[in-house]
Formats: structure tokens, sequence, C-alpha cells
């Protein structure tokens, strides 16, 4: 029976994800170099994730299935440590505890998904998309040479079994939580790296983004990618908890007239910065005083950044150079003195435009080469073919 292995992830898990496939897709030389780093970072995982060694045999028994495809529980185990690597700088801020094990801690409670089916679930899609750009590959009559790439690999697999004092495939074996040899794991190996390879080709050629692709994005959505320089100083309004409306109207009144009065000396030809310094809350004075802190001056502000109430009257199209306002924040119970110095655009910005292009069209090609590939688990193996989504 063909079963959906899907799940939709919420807008943080897909953030996740994304810096997950950018770390490992992103260039084939930071991938190797990656590689080297990860040997390091099994100690934090192995220990509560790995299952026990297996025997040689059982390693290469089947494990689950891609179409008519047979992988085997060595193959799957190999893509899971890949994965789990990956994660292993986020664990901490994903709640998760690495003295537990991953089975025993909750990744969905409506569905009842741990995190080590969560991380079962992204080695076998991984799986299935190497296994579908495999066979692509085959099709187009391309071929890579991985072999350098390869013994990148394993040189800095037997530097990293040299540091633990053990031979390369009892290192090998102990990280990836069944019996394995450099041997059998050579052919799992060198097909990742060709995927990855393919990716590569994909990126750096026939589905990179050029300089009139990023051009066209930019002037159709420039309030995601210009960024401001401006000033500021906030009046938030003597409140607390438990005021009354009419005591908090006061207060508002009382702040935005302080407000106003700042702003028509600032009109008037005054200086933010030493106004600023008379204007603040008298705690913070001395800060605003300090022209080395030039502490009013907010630069490289972005719409994807800035959360403040106003940063909407920043973006607005017609913003001029040394204009200023006053903005009243009613939920906030405060009010801002502003005042435009520029909009512009940073330095990096087109080529971020352009690799995220990039990553976004091989994504959605590599996205439609999987789609006629189902993941089945005849055997049983994989916990999270049984949840309900």
């Amino acid at each position: 029976m063909e079963q959906n292995t899907e799940k939709k992830l919420t807008k943080y898990d897909r953030k996740i994800l994304a810096r997950q496939a950018a770390a490992k897709r992103e260039q084939r030389n930071r991938i190797i170099s990656m590689i080297a780093v990860a040997a390091v970072v099994v100690c934090i995982v192995a220990v509560v994730v790995l299952v026990p060694i297996m025997r040689r045999r059982k390693a290469l028994r089947e494990y689950m299935k891609i179409n008519d495809i047979s992988v085997s529980q060595l193959e799957f185990s190999y893509y899971k440590y890949g994965i789990l690597n990956s994660y292993a700088q986020f664990l901490p801020y994903l709640g998760l505890d690495t003295s537990v094990p991953f089975d025993q801690q909750i990744y969905d409670s409506q569905t009842g998904m741990t995190w080590n089916d969560f991380f079962e679930q992204q080695a076998a899609i991984s799986v299935r998309e190497t296994k579908a750009m495999i066979n692509d590959i085959t099709k187009r009559g391309l071929t890579f040479d991985v072999t350098e790439d390869y013994d990148i690999y394993m040189a800095a697999m037997r530097e990293s079994a040299a540091e633990a004092s053990m031979s390369l495939n009892k290192y090998l074996s102990s990280s990836l939580g069944v019996s394995a040899t450099e041997k059998s794991l050579e052919p799992i190996i060198k097909e990742d790296l060709t995927a990855l390879a393919y990716y590569s080709y994909l990126s750096g050629e026939e589905l990179a983004a050029t300089d009139e692709d990023a051009q066209k994005e930019y002037d159709e959505n420039k309030n995601d990618y210009d960024s401001v320089d401006y000033r500021v100083l906030e009046f938030a309004a003597d409140v607390t908890a438990e005021s009354t409306e009419d005591e908090i109207a006061a207060a508002m009144e009382a702040a935005a007239k302080r407000a106003q009065e700042m702003l028509d000396k600032l009109k008037a030809g005054e200086d933010f910065e030493t106004l600023c310094a008379s204007y603040a809350p008298e705690d913070k004075r001395e800060d605003y005083a300090d022209s080395e802190t030039d502490k009013s001056l907010v630069t490289g502000a972005t719409t994807t950044s800035s959360f403040s109430s106003y940063t909407e009257w920043l973006f607005e199209e017609e913003r001029t150079e040394g204009e200023s306002t006053l903005f009243t924040d009613e939920d906030r119970n405060t009010c801002y003195v502003l005042l435009f110095e520029k909009r512009y655009l940073a330095d990096t910005v087109m080529d971020n435009i352009k690799q995220t292009l990039t990553y976004n069209a091989v994504t959605d090609y590599i996205s439609t080469l999987t789609g006629d590939y189902i993941i089945t688990d005849p055997h049983g193996n994989l916990g999270f073919m049984n949840l309900s989504y």
C-alpha cells in the first residue's frame, strides 16, 4: 500500500529545514567541509538516538523501499546520521534534551510523532530525493566524477577514527548504529555525493538565476529588500497595568504633548541627537548624550527585521530624506518622534536574491522529480508511516 509520508510543517519547521537544505546542498566543497566537522558532533546524538550496532547481515537487509528500489538498514542509517548532524547545532533551540532518547520526546502532540519519528521521516525523504535525482541523471546521460569528494570524505572519517582511537570500520559502525565497513558504505556515499554534484550543477548552470531575474524580483518587491536608516525617540505614557482608561488617556496626552514639542524644535532646525539628550527619560539621557553610542540612530532596518508599529511609515514610497513625524501607538501607550534619514539597497542584496531564486528553482525541480517516488514500509520499520496527519 502506498503511504503518504509528508507532514504539514509549521513556519518554524520550514525555516529549520530550509537551513538544513541550504547547508547540505549549497556548494559541494562546503558540503565536504561539513562532513568532516560532522564526525565531531556525532557524539552529541549517537548515545541517545542510534540503535545498538547490529550484525552485518542485518545492516544490509532491506529496511524500506522507494517504488521498487530496496533500501538497506545501512543506507537508511547513513541518511539518518546526516540528518541528525545537520540538526545538531539546533537541538537546544528546539527544546530537545540530548540525555533522553528522541523516541521518548514528542515532536507533534496531535499525531504522537516523536522526534525520532521526525528524523526518520526526513531521512526517508532524503533517500527518496537522492534516488529520484540519480534516476534523472541517468535519463539525461549526465556523469559526475565524485572520486575526489569521496576521498576527502573518507580522509575525514579516518582522521576522526584515529582521534577516537578506533579502527575506521568500528568508528563507522558506532557512528551509524549498524555494522558498517568502508566497502559497504562506498556505493551509498558515492551515490549521495553524485546527487550533491547534480544539485551543484543545477544551481551553478542550468537553473541559476540571472542578474535580470534578480532585478525583476527586486523591482516587483522593493519593500522586501530595501533597508532604511532613521532616528527615533520614544515617549512612553506613564501608566501601569492598574491604570484606568481616563488615566491612560491623560498620560498619553501628556506624552504626545512632550513628543510634539520635540518634533516642533526638530522641524525648526535643531539637532535630533541634541534634543534626545533633553527629552529622553532621565535615566537614559546620559546614553543619548554620548555621541559615541548614537543611541537614537537605527541603521539597516528592513521590513523583515523591524517589528515596530511604525515600520510601514518608514517604507512608504513617498518617504523623503530628512522627513520627520510623530507616530502614536495606542496599543503600546507610546508616542515616537521619527526622523527618516535614507532608504537604500544593501550591497549584498542582489546576490542574495539570485541565490534565493536559484534555490527555489532547484527545489521546485527536485520536488517535481520526487513526485512519482513513493516511500513504502514493507517490514514495519518506520513508525511515522503509521501516524495519522
